[in-house]
């Protein structure tokens, strides 16, 4: 029986690592030199590097390197990429699948270990590839199809509107839901839910690159909204907004909803109403920082948005708002592997020192 135990805890002791040295960054701040165990791929401990390590225990060293908790992207699409769209030798499906295997590495590959799909035709049957160990990728928090009024954010307005009705995929892998009045709006809702998403992703105002819908249209009504949450809610899953204007705030908020991403447009009485009400905002800046010399362009209201960015988010840090890490990646002018560049920004552009801009990712 002697012989077996010390056997056990040999075994015990060769699934352990170390990694030891560097320096360790996050949400409390920095560590020069810490210890940090592992033990059948979760970390057991933290400490500084004055803590001896275990014998027999496998050791990293990292000196000279930073080591950080996985950062969050609250905000992507998976999908393709132009490359990959312009090979028609593959079925439309195929092709996203394919591209979005390797956005799953990119993302890897960057740092990010947690993100949220927030409307798309393949990134639902991504997680669930990543969840049953068939591929190895980010924890994804999918909301597969996000809903839209006619003529909204969500609405292929390129496409027959019948086309987009029966869920047909447009844009880069996109997909939306088309719902008007209460009880449509309350059957969407409970349709994502029968598939098994994580949270509901609504579209409650235009877009900032859209033309038919612009970004100051309030999109859903107060009751059609309350509605969508109150389901939503009574599943224990959380309502994610796409929104900006003032009024779209508040109605979302107020019937609400949890997180509101982009919100550029907030005015004082929206920021106090978020603050409130404790609103998550997922601002998304990369996406405009990188679309801003194409707008200028084309002419699109993304341009405006660019020339006052630095100045809205940092109204919504000031008002002491809960902000998280979002960057819009979809392939293409936003590519995968490129998410830490909304960290920069917080620090280069809205003038967060880099410790604070990592708490917020």
């Amino acid at each position: 029986m002697i012989e077996k135990s010390i056997l056990l805890g040999e075994i015990e002791l060769m699934m352990m690592k170390a990694i030891k040295g560097g320096t360790l960054v996050d949400a409390n701040g920095v560590i020069d030199d810490p210890l940090v165990l592992i033990e059948d791929d979760k970390i057991v401990s933290v400490n500084s590097g004055d803590t001896s390590t275990p014998e027999g225990v496998e050791v990293i060293d990292a000196s000279g390197l930073v080591l950080m908790p996985g950062m969050v992207d609250c905000h992507v699409h998976f999908s393709g990429s132009a490359g990959i769209l312009g090979n028609f030798r593959e079925r439309f499906e195929i092709r996203l699948m394919r591209a979005a295997l390797q956005q799953t590495r990119q993302l890897l590959d960057a740092g990010f270990t947690s993100v949220m799909d927030t409307g798309g035709l393949i990134g639902f049957h991504v997680r669930n590839a990543i969840n049953e160990g068939i591929v190895v990728g980010p924890r994804v928090m999918s909301a597969r199809r996000y809903i839209s009024v006619t003529g909204g954010h969500g609405d292929a307005q390129y496409m027959p509107l019948e086309w987009v009705k029966e869920g047909r995929p447009f844009g880069w892998g996109m997909e939306g839901r088309i719902a008007d009045g209460v009880d449509e709006c309350m059957r969407a809702v409970r349709e994502q839910l029968r598939e098994g998403v994580d949270f509901i992703k609504i579209c409650t105002s235009g877009g900032g690159g859209a033309t038919i819908d612009p970004a100051w249209v309030p999109e859903y009504t107060y009751e059609e909204l309350k509605a969508m949450v109150h389901i939503a809610h009574s599943w224990r899953r959380r309502v994610m907004v796409h929104c900006y204007n003032p009024e779209a705030i508040r109605r979302s908020v107020t019937a609400g909803v949890d997180i509101v991403t982009h919100g550029n447009m907030a005015d004082d009485a929206s920021l106090k109403l978020m603050k409130e009400k404790g609103t998550y905002v997922v601002p998304t800046m990369a996406v405009y920082h990188r679309m801003a010399k194409r707008s200028e362009e084309s002419g699109s209201q993304i341009s405006g948005m660019a020339a006052t960015l630095f100045d809205d988010i940092r109204r919504l840090h000031d008002a002491g708002l809960t902000l998280a890490v979002g960057t819009d990646t979809m392939g293409g002018m936003m590519p995968f592997g490129g998410s830490a560049l909304e960290l920069e920004l917080y620090v280069e552009g809205v003038g967060l020192s880099p410790l604070e801009a990592i708490r917020i990712g």
